[in-house]
């Protein structure tokens, strides 16, 4: 062997230029080939000394150091390598850059130069020896065991391309971070040695003992669940550790870290064992500051997080560093400067505390008129920022002033006082001059669909946004002296300011509106509308005017609109207003300008494009590949995707229509999702116009960018803690190896999100940004806490004072079953019972029957085995009801069944076992028991089966104060009820009860003006009980009832009369007897009750409700009649405050068309929470 030692070549393959590494994308995936990948080490370059090998690099020849080898920890800078996934190349391709080298001791500039591919090195004379000896060689003290390579055979001629694909295979199999090969001559022919270094996926973490955070504990280790880790990051786990550890206060924590192997050989759990010993605390926190500067500061020091007995931690030093900097600039303290410093004296600890608060910086304000100081300070908003130079303050009054309509106010400021002075004053000098009134806006040009009106609201929208206004405006009070006031010896009075956004002039807020103003333009088809600049006309003031007017002087030049266009017939932006028309105010040279503006804004549209035409491009699709599943086979023979037809279809464009830029950007996204929901998660899709020279027609062309396919290789969830991840994945519409369709995704997200034990679930691709072909399918959920405890007070007209004790578990056994029980009791105090008969009939109730309670237990179950779209609920109730004519008591045991397959759509069928007992209120004479008995209302204990059938469909924003969507809702219930206790004897007819009761709603809520949050909220709710056999009574409680917050609002809870209850009773008395309304029970077999509500936003806090209910009832369905005249009106209006659990409405509702005969009240009074 020792003469073929000089002939020994040890060369690298398989790498790129300057030792890069080949480096797979992904464990478990084939490694992403790129042709110009490059690594370089400069600053070993200028020292590499080729006559002293490093010790620790592999492949070195120690008889020839000139040879080159591989050093797969710190590879040599001079080396050359190849890309194993593709063959080195001798010419750079065609969009490749190449950088040309530095002249000899100069420094590159460029931080992203990237060297030249170079040719690699030639085998020389190993170049077609067969291969006789393939070994596998493991750096690192772990993970040894290697894969022999199959992919390269014993007897092949050495190559390049065999070297690579001997990377390639074992890179391909996800157990190693990266490969490099070497070559040496041997007596029959050459070996070849493949250096891999040794990587696996960490399947989990097991952390035990942490005193820290788990993730920054786990980011300062640098490592991640389904990151990778190799036998070099391994080591360093424990010293990352430890070094956090001491910087958080703990200098002697032990970390022991464990790799254990698991099933999988590609897969190890990472065992990370934490003790992190006794924390070094603060034994005493010392205040180092001046003692002028402590008088100022005062208790104010005291407010530095951290003190004694604190954790001595460094981040969190600094962090209270900077919290204590921004306490003192925000206190006025504006040059303040926080820093701390640990002295050790053996045991102990002190923290010392460097306060340099410098002045205290006191703003006082001069020349101020039309605002007082507190409204200046309140506007600089000293307390709440940070920025507190004196230029910045100045901004901020002057765009205060601006805002509210003064145009030409003057702010200045100066610091008074010495630097070492402990109080400072910032005094901030006002020049307000006049408040500057728009009184016109023009628009030269204007043509075309919007008039000049339309662009005024448009405009005043964004100014009402933006600007200060008033609910509420004062009267003047010099009219009011003048009015009402003594003649004589009145003295002054000051002038209110006014503000009025859309007369106030702030050119940022123009800016933003021109800005819409010329979108709209676009959305309508005119793409090369000219729209702008605002210019100010406004006269200069003659000297000769007297004080307090404005004489104005006479101008010479005029403007006018020209409206030039260019050769094609396109918009010229308008010249600009002559400098003599714009008056600017200088008091220096004694020039006043007149308080009133005129705004010109020229708006030239320019020709309407139209739509003539659609084009596609990029529109390859699947369907002429092979191995389609059964599914897309069917898509494609059936809807024939990817066509221009089917793309023409899903633009949902019409030919010969103006062209708008954002009906052309919404069929851009439907294009978009149409390929996701087909798989093409990175598909891209682009939008171009192609006009006519005219501009009158154009083209739109969607450019798609599809990309591979995606396939899922598997779906992992992660943040379930508690919750059975098979629970999960059994509502998930995506499978392995199918496409990740998008509305598939969506679907799943909201399957899982009914369970109930999440606050948040999210479905996506593991590294999104990424594309590839083949991705695993994230889950991500956010677990509420599984247990809570929820007391509550409220309060209602129709209940009085409400309280109410719940507790419920989201997710028994970790199966999201949910369990709830609630303990509710109202009592009504007898004062708020307005209506005479009804507080009459109260009055004789013991407390007991006085106290209404509701108490239910129930049990969900979300998975029953019916799929994941039904869920099982099992509820137990007790209730307590206390009516105007009759107390009822119902103890009940309902299982239902619910189908939800959308989140807006529910569908649910309920079972009922009911105890109920029902006891009119007064005296039962004979005469009531008739009028009972012939409008079959029966009364005492039955026994009642009940099977309902409810739909909903709720689009609705929020249920508590939508502000769009709808609401469909409807149910039927079908009540079997037998007095089998024989508790009424023989005063009944009808000792049992069957009937149907339909019950049915729809509501709408309109926006009416997007900003202002303006809102039309409609609605109509009906109800009709259909008797089953002819001797069929309605308990009471099965009725239906009008007035109150949630009917009619003119009346009180549940008060309304039915229309012909006064002449159904006096059918069953004799003739010439007295009828009192005592003997008329409320609750009907019929009712419709259409209301409509007008929501008007005041402020953030509080809104403005007009209304108009409207309904009616009637015990007989033969007595109906839905004349709008003969329903019951109720007109009012209503104050609602938003809070976070909904806005509380005091609402007053005016009864129209009070019935004397009735005894009903003018107007009734309601308080509630949400609204309908």
């Amino acid at each position: 062997m020792a003469r073929f030692r000089p002939s020994l070549i040890p060369f690298l393959l398989g790498f790129l230029p300057l030792g890069a590494t080949a480096v797979p994308a992904r464990a478990q995936q084939t490694p992403a080939i790129q042709v110009n990948e490059v690594g370089a080490n400069p600053g070993a370059l200028a020292q590499a000394d080729p006559t002293k090998p490093d010790l620790n690099q592999v492949g070195v020849n120690p008889g020839n150091p000139n040879l080159v080898g591989v050093n797969p920890g710190n590879p040599n800078p001079n080396q050359v390598g190849v890309n194993p996934g593709n063959q080195a190349q001798a010419t750079p391709a065609p969009n490749q850059v190449e950088a040309r080298p530095a002249p000899s001791g100069a420094a590159s500039t460029e931080a992203t130069d990237v060297p030249s591919l170079q040719p690699p090195i030639a085998l020389g004379e190993l170049a077609g020896k067969p291969i006789v000896r393939i070994d596998v060689v493991a750096v690192g003290d772990r993970w040894q065991s290697a894969s022999p390579v199959t992919s390269v055979e014993l007897g092949e001629p050495l190559s390049l391309d065999a070297a690579r694909r001997a990377m390639r295979e074992l890179l391909a199999s996800g157990n190693f971070a990266r490969a490099s090969a070497e070559a040496s001559l041997m007596p029959d022919g050459a070996a070849l040695r493949i250096v891999v270094v040794p990587r696996r996926r960490i399947a989990t973490i097991q952390l035990t003992g942490s005193a820290l955070d788990r993730q920054d504990t786990l980011r300062a280790a640098g490592v991640s669940e389904d990151g990778d880790i190799t036998a070099t990051t391994l080591a360093g786990i424990g010293p990352r550790v430890r070094a956090f550890y001491a910087e958080h206060g703990y200098p002697a924590a032990a970390v022991m870290v464990r790799a254990v192997d698991t099933d999988d050989p590609s897969a190890i759990v990472l065992a990370l064992n934490i003790e992190a010993g006794a924390p070094r605390v603060v034994s005493q926190r010392v205040f180092v500051v001046a003692p002028r500067a402590d008088r100022e500061l005062g208790a104010l020091k005291d407010s530095y997080p951290l003190g004694a007995g604190a954790r001595v931690d460094e981040p969190a030093l600094a962090d209270a560093d900077r919290e204590m900097t921004d306490l003192l600039r925000r206190s006025g303290f504006h040059y303040a400067r926080v820093s701390h410093r640990l002295l050790a004296v053996g045991p102990n600890n002190y923290l010392y505390v460097y306060l340099e608060p410098g002045a205290r910086i006191v703003p006082a304000f001069d020349g101020n008129r039309a605002f007082d100081d507190d409204a200046l300070e309140a506007a600089l908003g000293l307390g709440e920022t940070t920025e507190t130079k004196p230029s910045d303050l100045t901004d901020k009054l002057r765009s205060f002033y601006v805002a509210r309509g003064f145009l030409d106010a003057e702010v200045t400021a100066s610091l008074g006082g010495r630097p070492e002075d402990p109080v400072r004053y910032l005094t901030f000098t006002v020049r307000e001059n006049e408040q500057v009134r728009v009184t016109k806006r023009v628009f030269p040009c204007l043509t075309g669909a919007l008039s000049a009106d339309d662009l005024g609201r448009e405009i005043e929208s964004f100014l009402e946004e933006d600007l200060p206004g008033e609910v509420f405006t004062l009267p003047d009070p010099r009219g009011v002296a003048d009015l009402f006031g003594p003649t004589r010896g009145a003295g002054g009075r000051a002038r209110p300011v006014e503000l009025i956004p859309a007369m106030t002039y702030v050119p940022e807020t123009y800016d933003r509106a021109l800005k819409h103003v010329r979108d709209l333009y676009f959305s309508k088809g005119y793409l090369n509308a000219s729209i702008g600049p605002v210019s100010v006309i406004r006269a200069t003031c003659s000297r000769r005017s007297p004080p307090g007017a404005c004489i104005p002087e006479p101008v010479a030049e005029r403007v006018t609109a020209q409206c030039r266009t260019d050769a094609l017939g396109l918009p010229l932006p308008e010249p600009p207003v002559p400098a003599a028309l714009t008056c600017r105010p200088d008091p220096a040279r004694h020039i006043a300008c007149a308080p009133e503006v005129t705004l010109r804004i020229p708006v030239h549209p320019g020709p309407q494009t139209q739509l003539y035409d659609l084009a596609f491009e990029g529109n390859k699709g699947f369907c002429g590949q092979a191995g389609l599943s059964e599914r897309d086979r069917t898509t494609c023979a059936e809807e024939r995707p990817f066509s221009e037809r089917w793309l023409s279809d899903i633009a949902d464009l019409e030919l010969g229509q103006p062209l708008s830029t954002l009906a052309l950007d919404a069929a851009r996204l439907r294009i978009l999702d149409a390929y996701r929901d087909l798989g093409y998660a990175f598909a891209e899709v682009r939008a171009a116009i192609e006009p006519s020279p005219d501009r009158t027609r154009a083209r739109a062309r969607f450019i798609v960018s599809e990309r591979d396919r995606v396939i899922v290789t598997g779906i992992v969830v992660k943040g379930a803690v508690r919750t059975d991840e098979q629970l999960i994945l059994r509502r998930v519409l995506l499978r392995e190896g199918a496409p990740f369709r998008q509305g598939q995704a969506r679907l799943s997200e909201e399957r899982i999100a009914t369970l109930g034990p999440f606050s948040s679930v999210s479905i996506a691709l593991e590294d999104p940004d990424i594309p590839q072909k083949n991705k695993r399918v994230i889950i991500h959920v956010v677990e509420q806490l599984p247990q809570y405890l929820n007391p509550a007070i409220g309060f209602s007209t129709g209940e009085g004072v409400r309280f109410a004790f719940e507790y419920g578990h989201r997710n028994i056994g970790g199966l999201a079953v949910g369990l709830t029980m609630r303990v509710q009791l109202s009592y009504l105090f007898e004062f708020m019972v307005v209506d005479p008969a009804a507080r009459r009939h109260y009055q004789d109730l013991n407390d007991a029957d006085q106290l209404e309670r509701r108490n239910t237990i129930s049990v969900t179950l979300p998975d029953i085995g019916l799929g994941p779209l039904v869920s099982l609920s099992l509820s137990g109730v007790d209730v307590r009801d206390n009516q105007l004519d009759f107390g009822f008591t119902k103890d009940a045991l309902i299982p239902a069944l619910t189908y939800r397959p959308r989140r807006a759509v529910t569908a649910q069928l309920a079972f009922s076992t009911e105890l109920n007992k029902v006891d009119f209120f007064g005296e039962s004479d004979a005469g009531k028991r008739e009028i009972l008995n012939q409008l079959r209302m029966p009364e005492g204990r039955t026994i009642a089966l009940a099977q309902r059938v409810d739909a909903s469909w709720d689009t609705r924003d929020t249920p508590f104060a939508a502000t769009r969507g709808f609401l469909l809702s409807g149910g039927v219930e079908h009540v079997d009820a037998f007095d089998v206790f024989d508790s009424v004897g023989d005063t009944t007819s009808f000792p049992e009860s069957h009937f149907l009761r339909f019950t049915g709603r729809v509501s709408g809520y309109i926006p009416l003006a997007r900003r202002s949050g303006l809102t039309l909220a409609l609605s109509l709710s009906g109800g009709y009980i259909q008797p089953l056999v002819t001797n069929s009574g309605t308990y009471p409680d099965r009725l239906f009832f009008l007035g109150g917050v949630d009917s009619l609002r003119s009346h009180l809870a549940e008060s309304l009369y039915p229309e012909d209850g006064i002449e159904e009773a006096r059918k069953v008395l004799p003739e010439g007897a007295t009828l009192s309304t005592d003997d008329i029970p409320r609750g009907g077999t019929v009712m419709v009750n259409p209301r409509a509500e007008l929501r008007v936003p005041l402020t953030d806090l509080l809104q403005l409700g007009l209304f108009l209910d409207a309904g009616n009832l009637w015990i007989r369905a033969r007595n109906v009649n839905l004349d709008p005249r003969l329903l019951r009106y109720g007109l009012g209006a209503g104050l609602r405050v938003n809070t976070p659990i909904g806005p509380l409405a005091f609402d007053y509702g005016l009864n129209l068309a009070p019935r004397d005969e009735l005894d009903e009240i003018d107007g009734a009074l309601h308080f509630s929470v949400g609204l309908f």
